[in-house]
């Protein structure tokens, strides 16, 4: 029984990596935060500023580990909805 156990919950913990990658990967291909965050009247520059202060002109992994790590502790990052505000 225990070995069932040990078993489904690695299993939950695969999948479970597998979606957050996933999910990941089509957030991060489509559409362009910055823009959404600040609107299309920011300069170029003011917008590139912006993506390193955000941490997104960082490789694809390095961010992914920054965000899992975050949502393990709870964190799932800023709602654009409630302007920036925390999403807890």
């Amino acid at each position: 029984m225990l070995a069932f156990t040990v078993r489904r919950i690695s299993q939950a913990l695969f999948v479970m990596l597998i979606i957050s990658l996933v999910g990941f990967s089509i957030k991060n291909q489509i559409g362009d935060p910055v823009r959404d965050l600040v609107g299309e009247r920011v300069t170029p520059a003011e917008r590139e500023v912006l993506r390193d202060k955000l941490g997104l002109n960082d490789p694809f992994l390095k961010q992914y580990v920054r965000f899992a790590q975050n949502a393990l502790k709870g964190d799932l990052g800023l709602s654009f909805f409630h302007k920036n505000r925390p999403w807890r």
